[in-house]
């Protein structure tokens, strides 16, 4: 009994990544370092429990974390997703910079010029433009 006790114990200050909240899984997404962001979005994402909004925003910043670890083919898949869900300018300047990243430029170039039909002042969508030679 006592080494059921002393078990089941220890089972519980070890509960696993899925044991989270929400709210800590979001707050992962969201934040700053990659691998915690890439956990805690693949978290939500696997959850089913996401409504259409904070499921696109799951995807957009796990294509980011993925794209910032050099993982631009599981990015660009996340970050199509993210559009096909909710084609803002941020998702879409997302995915824009993995087709620059992955030497598309004329996929990055339509996704910018998106982003900007959506969000005229989107400031990195404009500097993406710059930096491929096309003016916004």
């Amino acid at each position: 009994m006592r080494r059921t006790l002393i078990g089941l114990a220890l089972a519980l200050f070890a509960l696993p990544a899925w044991a989270q909240t929400r709210d800590e899984n979001m707050a992962q997404c969201v934040g700053g370092d990659p691998d915690a962001a890439i956990a805690g979005c693949t978290a939500l994402i696997q959850s089913g429990q996401e409504t259409t909004t904070p499921l696109a925003v799951a995807y957009n910043n796990r294509a980011w974390n993925l794209h910032l670890k050099g993982q631009n083919a599981a990015a660009l898949a996340d970050a199509s997703t993210a559009v096909t869900l909710a084609p803002t300018a941020n998702h879409l300047e997302t995915r824009a910079e993995i087709y620059e990243r992955l030497g598309r430029r004329d996929a990055a170039i339509a996704d910018y010029q998106a982003s900007l039909i959506v969000d005229p002042d989107h400031q990195t969508s404009k500097d993406g433009l710059a930096r491929l030679g096309v003016t916004p």
